[in-house]
């Protein structure tokens, strides 16, 4: 296990990095002993994401794909939905092969949790930032409005790199100018790399439509849980939730948001690796 500021994680993972294809899903692996993790990332994002994490952790392979529609693989031939997407997954590890465990982030977990409902095989799973509820309130219109007037096909809303650093202000929670900017930077470069609008706005739907709550029955025994105790994306409350249903254990990193995988991958490592031991 690596120890060492997010950003070196980062880029030691990056330069180490290969694309490697599988199927018609754009993949980049990383290591090539140890345990075998498949990584699902976010909303918006791609593998980059999640490269910190694995950064490391070199003493394990990564395989991470960018979902459909988003970094480099082309979008479904159907709607972008938990369905589509859970299709896509269970196609994917079918040809990638078996995995000792797998980790997803965010609007990842909402993937992953179809997915298993759908009777895709995973013994060990680490749930980073689930969703767990469905935004309210004004946050919640104002996101709502904002993917459906940017959903439109000749809008350029969703590209807005002013709303995007506002977006990435708000979601970034460590003091350190440093690392502040390397996220913005992150989120600058990746955050708007979707193949179309209609793949955003579906996702978006797909998203704010339903929660892991909903998917507890098809959860793993072998289940670990890494909430952000200022995550305003999928408040703290509903993690210790799920937590609760499913007997898993959680470890909630204190002064960070939704962005565990940005500020601290380093300690989303060590709940892996303790994942992994048993």
């Amino acid at each position: 296990m690596l120890k060492t500021s997010p950003e070196r994680l980062f880029r030691l993972a990056d330069m180490q990095t290969k694309r490697s294809d599988i199927g018609q899903t754009a993949t980049w692996k990383l290591g090539d002993a140890g345990p075998r993790i498949l990584m699902i990332h976010g909303f918006r994002g791609d593998h980059h994401g999640l490269l910190g994490v694995a950064g490391a952790m070199p003493e394990a392979s990564f395989v991470i794909p960018d979902l459909p529609g988003f970094g480099k693989t082309n979008p479904l031939a159907t709607r972008h939905d938990l369905e589509g997407y859970s299709v896509w997954l269970r196609g994917f590890v079918r040809q990638a092969g078996e995995f000792d465990a797998v980790l997803a982030h965010s609007f990842g977990t909402l993937v992953l949790a179809q997915a298993l409902q759908d009777g895709l095989p995973a013994n060990r799973v680490l749930l980073q930032n689930p969703i767990t509820s469905q935004q309210r309130g004004v946050a919640g219109q104002i996101a709502d409005y904002y993917y459906e007037l940017g959903g439109k096909p000749e809008s350029n809303l969703l590209r807005s790199q002013l709303v995007v650093r506002g977006m990435s202000v708000a979601l970034t929670k460590t003091k350190r100018p440093l690392l502040r900017r390397f996220i913005h930077n992150q989120h600058a470069s990746y955050f708007s790399t979707f193949a179309n609008n209609t793949v955003v706005s579906e996702g978006y739907q797909a998203a704010s439509s339903s929660n892991v709550l909903d998917y507890v029955q098809s959860l793993p025994k072998d289940l670990r849980i890494v909430a952000g105790e200022r995550d305003v994306v999928a408040p703290v409350i509903g993690q210790m939730k799920l937590s609760e249903l499913t007997n898993s254990r959680i470890r909630v990193i204190s002064k960070v948001g939704h962005l565990t995988h940005y500020e601290t991958p380093a300690e989303v490592a060590e709940e892996l690796a303790k994942l992994l031991e048993g």
